[in-house]
C-alpha cells in the first residue's frame, strides 16, 4: 500500500475511534491521558527523547518531519485499530500492535497473514535474552569504548542471533572520524546474524572478552523485544557518537521491559553504562564470560615461570618428539590453572600460525587425555576483571595547580571515557581513553583553557615472555603548558610513542617508552622526541601510586634537552570518587619549576 494513503487513513480513523470491538474511550487517545510507565514505554518503542523522535526514517515515523510524541500515538493506535489498513499494520509494525492490544484489553494480535515477519519468528527464537558486553579495543576507533548488544536464542540453546547497531569506521581519519559522528552523523547499520559468528569476531579476531548477562524477562517483554527488532529492520538509523550509539539503542530496547532504564536515555551513554544500569535494575539473573584467547594465555600462565611456560611452548609446538606436553603441581587448584595454560597457549599457537591444524589437534586430543589425570573442574571467570566494578565513562574534575608564581584554579570535564590515573584493576590493562576533554583554568581575575584533548589513549599491556605485548601512547589536542615556563609555548600537539612495561606482581607495572611530539603555533613547527619511564603501583590501602621520569629534547623548540619528574597519589572513594595529590619538578636549561597537584574527580 502506497504510504501516503496509509497515512491519510490513519488520519482519518484518528477523528473517529469508536465503534472498535466496543473500544469507544476517546479520552484514552491522548498520549498526555496515559499513565507515566505507559508514556515512557511508548517513548522507548517510537525511539523518542525529550519529544523528538531519535530515528526519522520516514517509514518508521508516522508523524513526518514535524514529528511529535503525542502525534506519533494518535497515529498509530489509529491505525491500529482501522478495519482496513490494520492486517498492514499488524506487518509493519507487531510490536506496537502487541503493545495497543494489551492497552486495549484485547487478545494478542497474531501475524500468519505476515509472509516476511512470520519468517523472522519462526527463524529467530527469544526463549531467553541476553545482554552481551564486548570489552573495550582503544586500538580501534569504532570499539574503543567497547560495545554492547542483544543475544536471542532458544531454549535448547542450539539456534542463537546477534542483535547489533554499529557504523563502520574506515581508516584513522580522526577528524573526519569525529566530526561525523558528533556533528553530521554517519550511517547505522542494525543487523540480525548468527550470535556464534559475532561472538567469535569479537573473541579471537579483535581479541575482546564478551560478557553475556542473561536477562530475567516475562514471556510478554521477550516476545515485545523480539517483535520489535523486526520493526528496526531496514531502517535509516543515523549513528552520532554522543547520542545515539550503540548503548543508547540498547537502552531504548531494553527500556521496553524495564521502563526505568529510560530515565538514562538523555546521558552521553557508553556500553559499560548499560550493563551497570541493567545491573542496578536488578534484570541480570547470570552472567557467562567468553575470554579471549590473548586474555587466557596472560591471565593463566600469570602464576608460572617463564621456564615452566617455555617447556609448555616447546611441547606444543612440537620442537621435541618425546616432550610431555603437561607437568603436575602439588594442589588442585595449580593443576586446572596449568592445564588452562596449555590449553589456551594451543589455541594461540594455531590463531598466529606457529603450528598447522594438524598439530594443533595432536595438541588438543593429548590434553584431553591427560584432563582425565587432573580432574573435573569449573573455571568461574564472572567476578574476575569484572567490568561491573569499574568506574563510570565520564567524570568532572575539580583541582588545583600551585606554583611559585601563584594558584591555579582548574575544571576539566572528560565526556569519555578513562584515564591512567583511575582504578584499572577491573580492566584488562593500564590505559586511558579521553574523547573530548576540556580544561579551563583560573588564575586571579583571568579565564584561560588550558587544555583541550581531541583525542588520546594511553595503554600498558603487559610484556609476555610468549605472546609478547606493545605499550605506547597516542594524543591529538591543543595545551597552554602547565609551568609558566611552558605559556610562551602554546600549540596544537601530535603525540605518539611505543614501548613495553612488564608485568612483576599483580600490584606493579612497570613501563618505559620512546617517541616523539610534532608542535604547531603560528610561529612554527617543530618536532621533540621523548623518552618515557615510570610504573602504576596499587598500594596496601588501595589507593594508586603513579611515578613518571621523561626526557625529551626541543620541546620549547629552544634545541634543548628538558627532563622532568612526577609522583601521582590517587585515593578512591568507592566508584564515584577520587583524590589526586601529587607533585612534578620539570628542569631545563634555563628554567626550574616545581607544582603541587590536587584534585577532586567525580565519576558519572
Amino acid at each position: 500500500m502506497n504510504l501516503s494513503i496509509y497515512l491519510k487513513r490513519s488520519l482519518l480513523a484518528s477523528f473517529f475511534l469508536v465503534g472498535y470491538d466496543g473500544w469507544t474511550e476517546e479520552a484514552a487517545i491522548s498520549f498526555s491521558g496515559l499513565a507515566y510507565q505507559e508514556q515512557v514505554q511508548l517513548s522507548s518503542l517510537f525511539h523518542f527523547q525529550e519529544g523528538r523522535p531519535r530515528i526519522t526514517d520516514q517509514s518508521f515515523i508516522l508523524s513526518g518531519k514535524e514529528a511529535s510524541i503525542e502525534q506519533e500515538f494518535r497515529l498509530n493506535i489509529a491505525a491500529y485499530i482501522d478495519k482496513e489498513g490494520r492486517q498492514e499494520y499488524l506487518c509493519h509494525f507487531p510490536a506496537r500492535s502487541l503493545w495497543f492490544s494489551r492497552y486495549l484489553r484485547q487478545p494478542s494480535p497474531t501475524f500468519e497473514h505476515c509472509e516476511g515477519l512470520q519468517t523472522y519468528l519462526d527463524s529467530v527464537p527469544a526463549d531467553e535474552v541476553s545482554l552481551v558486553y564486548a570489552s573495550e579495543n582503544i586500538v580501534s576507533p569504532s570499539s574503543f569504548m567497547g560495545h554492547s548488544f542483544l543475544k536471542m536464542k532458544d531454549a535448547e540453546d542450539k539456534l542463537a542471533h546477534a542483535v547489533s547497531y554499529f557504523t563502520e569506521v574506515d581508516g584513522f581519519n580522526l577528524p573526519k572520524i569525529m566530526f561525523e559522528s558528533l556533528v553530521t552523523g554517519k550511517e547505522g547499520y542494525f543487523i540480525i546474524s548468527p550470535y556464534e559468528e559475532a561472538r567469535r569476531y569479537y573473541k579471537d579476531i579483535e581479541g575482546r572478552n564478551v560478557y553475556e548477562y542473561d536477562l530475567a524477562l516475562n514471556e510478554f517483554d521477550k516476545e515485545f523485544i523480539r517483535l520489535h527488532m523486526w520493526e528496526l529492520k531496514d531502517k535509516n538509523i543515523d549513528y552520532y557518537f554522543h547520542t545515539n550509539n550503540c548503548a543508547t539503542l540498547t537502552l531504548d530496547i531494553l527500556s521496553l521491559a524495564e521502563p526505568s532504564l529510560n530515565k538514562h536515555s538523555k546521558e552521553w551513554l557508553s556500553p559499560l553504562d548499560i550493563i551497570k544500569y541493567v545491573s542496578e535494575a536488578d534484570m541480570v539473573k547470570s552472567i557467562q564470560v567468553s575470554p579471549s584467547v590473548g586474555w587466557r594465555v596472560r591471565a593463566f600462565g600469570d602464576s608460572f615461570s617463564y621456564q615452566e611456560k617455555q617447556n609448555v611452548f616447546i611441547a606444543l609446538a612440537g620442537k621435541k618428539q618425546d616432550s610431555r606436553i603437561s607437568s603436575f603441581f602439588q594442589g588442585a587448584e595449580e593443576q586446572y590453572l596449568f592445564h588452562e595454560y596449555q590449553k589456551a597457549l594451543n589455541d594461540w599457537l594455531y590463531f598466529d600460525g606457529a603450528i598447522d591444524y594438524r598439530q594443533y589437534e595432536h595438541n588438543r586430543m593429548r590434553l584431553e587425555l591427560e584432563r582425565e589425570i587432573v580432574g573435573d573442574y569449573m573455571m568461574d571467570l564472572s567476578t574476575y576483571k569484572n567490568p561491573l566494578n569499574r568506574s563510570a565513562d565520564a567524570q568532572i574534575i575539580f583541582g588545583s595547580r600551585l606554583q611559585k608564581e601563584g594558584s591555579h584554579l582548574l575544571i576539566s570535564w572528560l565526556p569519555a571515557s578513562h584515564m591512567v590515573t583511575d582504578d584499572n584493576r577491573n580492566a584488562l590493562s593500564e590505559s586511558s581513553l579521553e574523547v573530548m576533554k576540556f580544561t579551563a583554568g583560573i588564575k586571579g581575575n583571568d579565564i584561560y583553557l588550558d587544555e583541550m584533548t581531541l583525542y588520546g589513549i594511553e595503554s600498558y599491556i603487559p610484556y609476555d615472555e610468549i605472546v609478547g605485548g606493545v605499550s605506547g601512547r597516542f594524543k591529538l589536542g591543543w595545551e597552554r603548558g602547565g609551568y609558566e615556563s611552558y605559556q610562551r609555548n602554546r600549540r596544537f600537539r601530535v603525540s605518539a610513542a611505543l614501548g613495553a612495561a612488564l608485568d612483576i606482581g599483580s600490584s606493579v607495572l612497570p613501563y618505559a617508552s620512546v617517541g616523539s611530539d610534532l608542535s604547531m603555533n603560528s610561529h612554527a613547527v617543530w618536532m621533540s622526541p621523548q623518552v618515557d619511564i615510570g610504573a602504576f603501583l596499587y598500594l596496601a590501602n588501595g589507593s594508586k601510586l603513579q611515578v613518571k621520569y621523561w626526557l625529551s629534547f626541543n620541546e620549547l623548540r629552544q634545541s634543548e634537552l628538558t627532563q622532568g619528574s612526577a609522583v601521582l597519589n590517587s585515593y578512591y572513594i568507592g566508584h564515584n570518587a577520587a583524590i589526586d595529590v601529587g607533585f612534578s619538578h620539570t628542569l631545563g636549561e634555563n628554567f626550574d619549576e616545581s607544582q603541587l597537584i590536587f584534585n577532586i574527580r567525580k565519576f558519572y
